[in-house]
């Protein structure tokens, strides 16, 4: 998908193709529905998670803009109250975000298939 997509339009590609892999999506919170950052916490079903932000950034070896997932802290999975108290932070910085939550053990980010 380009670069140039409506994140909500992102958002909702990304949701039909996690459930059709049986795996729910839900936008935890709406952010600006043009442009908004993707904040995505990937819930592992054990009480641990994982948050990632969906990226642009220019790369000047491909000569133009690409898409980069970042996770936002070291640790391969945070216990949900930490990974909570991430997230708010981030709203703070951005309250444009979108915040998704995807539910998977397998901790699958379903937005690089697109």
């Amino acid at each position: 998908m380009e670069d140039s997509l409506k994140t909500e339009i992102i958002i909702k590609s990304v949701t039909k193709i996690a459930q059709q892999d049986g795996i729910p999506v839900f936008v935890v919170k709406k952010g600006d529905p043009d442009s908004g950052i993707i904040l995505i916490k990937i819930d592992l079903l054990n009480g641990k998670g994982q948050l990632i932000r969906r990226n642009y950034s220019y790369s000047l070896k491909k000569n133009k803009s690409i898409i980069e997932y970042i996770k936002l802290h070291k640790e391969i999975e945070l216990e949900y109250p930490k990974l909570q108290k991430l997230i708010e932070k981030e709203i703070k910085i951005d309250t444009d975000a979108w915040v998704v939550e995807i539910e998977d053990k397998q901790g699958r980010n379903f937005f690089e298939k697109i």
